[in-house]
């Protein structure tokens, strides 16, 4: 059957699949059944470790500190410093530079933003090594470091607590450059942490 009278034949079968095709997504749709599902990371607990490459993270505390030169100086004398405090260890098998991207901290109210990327979160404005102060370059395979990820905050910013992300990324073949790379920089855990307010020691 061909022409009009074979798109005419056919018409009834195609008005029923559209109608079940229809009725499906309306049944659906009430339903949330196609809806996409959200990835929602782990929820830790403060010392918890956060096992994963290219780095294992444990968040200890976050404080509110003071000035900390010589080391590290504050943009603004009357700021002061968020530090979220972490113990690290590599799991990669070659030393890693890319501190900063190991923790976010969300919604810090009275941030100095450092990158441009309006009010969103940020990535710390320094790491340091807890226990003399000095920046944090690299960190090396084996060892673990308790380092302090710091946040300047302007002086009438006094959080009670704050949400932390410990961050991950991908071992895989970059599309540009054919090597494989670590990429795709992703929450991969959150805490929320209470802030201790420690600016008079």
């Amino acid at each position: 059957m061909s022409g009009v009278m074979g798109r005419i034949a056919r018409a009834p079968m195609q008005w029923f699949l559209y109608g079940v095709g229809g009725l499906a997504l309306a049944v659906s749709a009430a339903f949330g059944g196609f809806a996409p599902v959200e990835k929602t990371e782990p929820v830790l607990k403060v010392g918890e470790v956060n096992a994963g490459t290219p780095w294992n993270v444990k968040i200890t505390a976050v404080r509110l500190v003071k000035d900390l030169e010589p080391q590290i100086s504050l943009k603004d004398k009357a700021d002061h410093w968020l530090a979220v405090i972490a113990e690290v260890e590599i799991t990669d098998v070659e030393s890693r530079h890319d501190i900063r991207d190991i923790v976010l901290a969300k919604d810090i109210p009275g941030v100095l933003h450092y990158e441009f990327n309006g009010n969103g979160p940020e990535l710390a404005r320094e790491v340091v090594v807890t226990s003399d102060g000095t920046r944090v370059e690299a960190l090396h395979p084996g060892l673990t470091e308790k380092v302090a990820f710091l946040w300047e905050v302007k002086p009438d910013s006094v959080p009670t607590k704050i949400e932390v992300e410990i961050m991950g990324k991908t071992y895989r073949e970059s599309s540009l450059t054919g090597l494989m790379e670590w990429l795709d920089l992703a929450p991969r855990a959150v805490l929320t942490v209470p802030v201790e307010d420690k600016r008079n020691g």
